[in-house]
């Protein structure tokens, strides 16, 4: 019997494999700015952190697969807005903010 891969383990893949390929420095640097954003403002986006910190050098896929670690292993929620950037033509992005009971 053959296995199909569900969505859910296509995109841990994908991300596993973008991880792979993305400098260290890089994966350190999001982390930390993302970090001193939460502290400081109590959340964050993906795109702020970018500007910040710049693109990464392999492939844009490393900024999701990136934050989606972070953003597990810390445990945040999200919630939506449109992103601020021009060139993201007001597409939704994601808010990331510790859970709150």
């Amino acid at each position: 019997m053959t296995h199909t891969q569900s969505g859910q383990e296509l995109k841990d893949a994908g991300c596993a494999l973008v991880l792979e390929h993305t400098p260290e420095r890089w994966v350190a640097d999001f982390e930390q700015q993302a970090a001193a954003l939460l502290k400081a403002n109590g959340s964050f986006t993906a795109e702020e952190v970018v500007t910040l910190i710049g693109q990464p050098p392999n492939h844009t896929n490393a900024i999701g697969a990136v934050c989606r670690t972070f953003v597990k292993r810390n445990g945040l929620t999200g919630s939506y807005e449109p992103a601020k950037s021009p060139t993201a033509h007001g597409r939704i992005i994601t808010r990331w903010s510790m859970t709150t009971f």
